[in-house]
């Protein structure tokens, strides 16, 4: 195998080892939480101290990495996200998990940047498109596995933590053992929002109100599971089902928004999320397999709304803004991200465990009118001007750069 695709395979194992450590931590914390008697807002503040971080980390990170270089940073993050995941064992207390969850979110920004801008530079040209769909399979699917980590631990014992420390610990080897050279840090600029809404309002909405949604499921859905009295095992396969859902429906998505109106697509998947919502918001724990087909559906199309919004804006976009314009709209999703878990919480305190879902309904169904209204003021790209679908990641600005779209990027391949 060649250097670069040695490289390649480095950064993908790397990442997913950083994601089996977020799967466990992001979905043990709020059922630790809840079985220690914390209400549904303070964990939904906690779960917003990791979104603003991470919101905070795509701004900022880049400075980190221009001054030490690649590995060094990928060290300092991972040192940094390691040392974090065992402190959350020292005091479990709200406030100071809050804080946590804000390191955690600043420093996951900083790893996914790292990896992702490297993945780029790494990246031959005509091997673009493979490449991120493999990394999102990997993605994807290691996210899920830590989820699924939770059928196999003690609840009231400290493994969690460490297995996540470990974890994250872990990623580093397969980093730290590249031999090639760190390559550039990307320079990511982004637009205005008045700029960014002029050239796609429906990208705009649909990547805020995804990440106002999706940020509060994966994240306060576990807390869903254990006030529905689910077990330990049952919370872990329903948020595993989540994102295992989203990796099937994705691709036939995104195929059907390359040859119609990929608003068509966002109001489609909308409305589903909506009604899949309506319909988890009554669910009880007796629902069995229902429950989890539910799940699964539902994480299927919330999850593959944002890569469509994506590819919508690059539609009407100008070919040289490519990296700016999805790195503006993932800092929209961001600002969602912030939002989102602490407005679902407050809604489960007065509704119970089905305002997680009575909020995102709410706001898919926003999101479906705002859309089919776009439709009526402005004709879709014509297919054949438009470029295909690309399954981005909301992980970093630097995924942007690995998008085959982009006309401005280089490799090193």
């Amino acid at each position: 195998m060649s250097a670069p695709y040695l490289t390649l395979t480095a950064i993908i194992v790397g990442v997913a080892l950083l994601q089996l450590a977020n799967g466990t931590l992001m979905t043990f914390l709020p059922v630790r939480l809840t079985a220690d008697a914390y209400t549904s807002t303070e964990i939904g503040l906690i779960a917003t101290g990791h979104a603003a971080g991470f919101m905070l980390g795509c701004l900022l990170v880049t400075r980190v990495i221009r001054a030490v270089g690649h590995i060094r940073a990928f060290a300092i993050f991972a040192a940094a996200l390691s040392a974090t995941a065992l402190a959350f064992a020292i005091w479990v207390d709200p406030y100071f998990w809050m804080v946590l969850r804000f390191i955690t979110g600043f420093t996951s920004a900083g790893l996914f940047t790292v990896a992702e801008s490297w993945l780029a530079a790494q990246t031959p040209s005509r091997q673009r498109g493979r490449v991120i769909s493999i990394y999102m399979i990997f993605n994807k699917t290691a996210f899920a596995s830590g989820q699924l980590l939770l059928t196999v631990g003690d609840l009231g014992s400290a493994g969690f933590y460490m297995i996540s420390a470990a974890l994250y610990s872990l990623s580093l080897i397969p980093i730290a053992m590249t031999r090639s050279g760190s390559p550039p840090v990307p320079d990511v600029s982004r637009l205005g929002l008045r700029a960014l809404f002029r050239i796609a309002p429906a990208g705009v909405v649909g990547c805020f109100a995804t990440g106002i949604v999706n940020s509060a499921a994966t994240a306060i859905a576990p807390l869903y599971g254990a006030q529905l009295t689910l077990s330990i095992e049952t919370i872990g396969i329903l948020m595993a089902s989540i994102q295992l859902g989203s990796l099937f429906l994705q691709w036939p998505l995104g195929w059907a928004s390359d040859r119609m109106d990929r608003r068509s697509v966002i109001v489609f998947s909308s409305a589903a999320v909506a009604v899949l919502s309506i319909a988890l918001g009554f669910a009880e724990a007796g629902w069995g397999w229902i429950l989890l087909l539910l799940c699964t559906l539902w994480g299927g199309f919330s999850l593959s709304i944002y890569p469509i919004c994506i590819s919508h804006a690059q539609d009407f976009g100008n070919p040289e803004q490519t990296v700016q314009l999805s790195a503006s709209l993932l800092m929209c999703w961001a600002i969602g991200s912030v939002i989102g878990p602490t407005g679902a919480t407050l809604m489960m305190d007065r509704l119970g465990p089905g305002g997680l879902f009575f909020f995102s309904a709410g706001v898919m169904t926003g999101l479906t009118v705002f859309v089919a209204w776009r439709m009526t003021r402005r004709a879709p790209r014509p297919a054949e001007e438009r470029e295909r679908f690309v399954n981005v990641p909301a992980t970093s600005p630097a995924a942007m750069t690995l998008d085959p779209r982009n006309p401005n990027t280089t490799t090193g391949a």
